[in-house]
């Protein structure tokens, strides 16, 4: 079965979100602050659901290079990492990659939290680039 790919464009307060298993990109960049996160949230996670749960054959790697996130954006960001936990328990080979700034501490530390909450490789990448 064929998935429509689900691209949102960023603004200010929202990420730019790309799902698209054709071409096995998945990638959230950007700020999140939406004003309203379970708006924004709740496509990309019934997206996701749906895709998980019609079992696709498909492995995943998922890039999370957020600039900044706020606390509802947090909540939803640790659903998505469920979502995708229970992709990989349904024996599809998943990756994380969060990428953050040298010196931003907080985005290197919500890494490694989230890091621990599951058993999906999960690198945590430097950047480098200053875009």
């Amino acid at each position: 079965m064929s998935y429509k790919p689900l691209y949102i464009n960023p603004t200010d307060e929202t990420p730019q979100v790309i799902l698209d298993p054709e071409n096995n990109r998945f990638e959230f960049v950007g700020n999140s602050y939406p004003e309203n996160s379970t708006k924004f949230y709740s496509p990309i996670l019934n997206w996701m659901k749906e895709f998980i749960d019609s079992s696709p054959k498909q492995d995943l790697s998922v890039d999370f290079n957020f600039d900044y996130f706020n606390t509802s954006s947090a909540k939803y960001i640790l659903e998505i990492l469920r979502l995708i936990q229970d992709h990989q328990d349904k024996g599809n080979k998943c990756l994380i990659r969060w990428y953050y700034f040298q010196d931003d501490t907080d985005m290197l530390e919500a890494g490694e939290d989230y890091q621990m909450t599951i058993t999906v490789p999960f690198e945590i990448i430097e950047r480098t680039d200053t875009f």
